[in-house]
């Protein structure tokens, strides 16, 4: 086998190795990601007055919905199943690529090309202002370019089917001899339990902003309520998928803490069994939640109250993971690493959304909290910020397997605490303006709440600067970083068992299986 890999732009644009496609799909996300932080801070910035400061409301709603869309459709999913899983998972099974390298490269392409139409929303005629959500009869109705926001999910809908198809199909048929089901890494779960969702729910999706794209412009009226349709039709069919893309989010980020809380705590991973049941739960669960997006849309309440028991089912498996994590920790030789302290601060934050999620799903109190200031700070807590956190945590922790150097310690660690100060307090005030009825979604908040305000845009900044430090530390270390070991943690998964960073071919021979990743025996070993 030849050891020569291509060199060159050209073999960057032209790839079909996995673990240069995941680095593409990591740059590119984390441009999208600075683009979703610089108009927060705009945002934030807006909201500190009752009056206009900056740009007022039509730039508001314009710079909220590709805000929305960056941080969700073009950072935290891709950067978790376009980079997480394509530089991880034929690692971690043993393989020496994916089951369809030209799909997987024709993925990166329609993401990063539905991104970049996404972003053209801010600066093309008609700039988008739908909210990333699209909900008619707005969105049929505004002179925004709703067009645009079909295109830009309808090619980044192709690059998520391409990646399910492709890496269910990789963890199912090519894993190494001896990789069982039982022996696969907890973050692999996740993964296959995530483009489990991305295969059922994407067409849903697809099928959605297909049939107000034709109302807008074909003039169809399967939305128009004045002509016989239903705007909440378009509800069913967008939270159908939008919801469990939560967990698309979730699952690969809970199979992560896994791998970084087993290898810093120097003990196998509590319950591997349950966690892998409860993975999958919450996989089927997933699709079993939407219509609590619409406890105030009209809905049946004999469905209401099906779907309210349904979400607070989902919290048992959701809790599970908590309770294996904290067992994991009990009596492990605990080393409080840059990755290790993401890890547990993912778990403060995600715990402090999980528990006002469970609130959020209770019929009564959602319908007084619905589509208010609670809810912000429920998504940020359970998503946008301890995702965040987590994904910049694994990206450290697979650093030095990624580039063969070691990341600046104490940076690492003063990132991870003015990042875990911001976001504590960031968003606890918009909590009490949920409970007081103040809706979301405005560009103005009342003045009597000004103060409130201003504590939460104060430590959304400190949040921020947080992140850019992470991202600068992980930038100038990858220059400049000192030289890493093959296996700087003693991990005992796969993928630390070969060179840093890891040769083009991956294994130069097919590994043979005989335990599972988190074999560390004695606490210390």
């Amino acid at each position: 086998m030849s050891n020569e890999e291509p060199k060159g732009l050209k073999a960057w644009l032209l790839t079909t190795d996995h673990k240069k496609i995941a680095i593409l799909y990591l740059y590119t996300a984390a441009v999208f990601f600075i683009v979703a932080l610089l108009l927060a801070v705009l945002m934030r910035t807006e909201l500190l007055t009752s009056d206009k400061l900056i740009f007022g409301p039509k730039l508001y709603n314009v710079f909220f919905t590709i805000h929305g869309a960056a941080m969700v459709l073009f950072w935290m999913i891709p950067v978790l199943l376009g980079f997480f899983a394509n530089y991880l998972i034929p690692l971690m099974i043993g393989a020496r690529d994916v089951a369809f390298p030209r799909l997987n490269s024709l993925s990166y392409w329609f993401y990063a090309a539905s991104g970049v139409i996404a972003v053209l929303g801010l600066l093309l005629p008609g700039r988008l202002d739908i909210g990333w959500t699209g909900y008619p009869p707005y969105s049929i109705t505004t002179e925004a370019n709703t067009a645009l926001y079909i295109f830009a999910v309808h090619l980044l809908g192709a690059s998520s089917i391409g990646g399910a198809v492709n890496f269910i199909t990789t963890i199912i048929t090519m894993r190494a001899p001896g990789m069982t089901w039982g022996r696969l890494n907890l973050a692999v779960w996740g993964f296959f339990g995530a483009f489990i969702i991305q295969l059922i729910g994407v067409p849903v999706l697809a099928a959605a902003v297909t049939l107000l794209l034709f109302d807008r412009y074909l003039g169809t009226n399967f939305y128009d309520a004045a002509q016989g349709g239903s705007p909440v039709l378009y509800q069913h069919l967008f939270w159908f998928y939008a919801h469990p893309a939560v967990y698309v989010v979730a699952l690969p980020v809970f199979g992560i803490v896994s791998e970084i809380i087993s290898t810093f705590s120097r003990k196998k991973v509590f319950g591997y069994t349950s966690m892998v049941v409860a993975i999958m739960i919450i996989t089927v669960l997933g699709f079993e939640t939407w219509i609590h997006h619409l406890y105030v849309a009209g809905v049946a309440n004999w469905s209401r109250v099906i779907f309210m028991w349904a979400t607070i089912l989902i919290g048992v498996p959701t809790g599970i993971k908590i309770f294996n994590w904290l067992a994991t920790l009990h009596k492990g030789s605990i080393r409080l690493t840059t990755p290790m302290l993401y890890a547990l601060g993912f778990i403060s934050l995600f715990t402090i959304g999980g528990v006002t999620g469970i609130a959020n799903g209770l019929l009564g109190f959602d319908i007084h909290v619905h589509d208010t200031h609670w809810v912000v700070a429920h998504f940020h807590y359970v998503l946008a910020l301890s995702m965040t956190m987590l994904c910049i945590g694994g990206v450290y922790f697979w650093f030095p397997k990624m580039t063969g150097r070691m990341y600046n310690e104490n940076m690492g660690k003063l990132a991870f605490w003015i990042t875990l100060l911001g976001s504590l307090v960031a968003f606890m005030p918009h909590f009490k303006l949920g409970l007081d009825g103040i809706p979301r979604r405005y560009w103005s908040i009342p003045e009597v709440y000004s103060s409130m305000m201003i504590i939460s845009t104060i430590f959304s900044y400190i949040a921020i600067a947080g992140f850019i430090l992470a991202i600068y530390n992980l930038i100038v270390s990858a220059i400049n970083g000192e030289k890493a070991g093959d296996n700087p943690w003693r991990a005992k998964s796969l993928e630390w068992s070969i060179p840093s960073p890891p040769p083009f071919y991956n294994f130069e021979k097919i590994p043979v299986i005989e335990e599972g990743p988190y074999e560390y025996g004695k606490p210390g070993s």
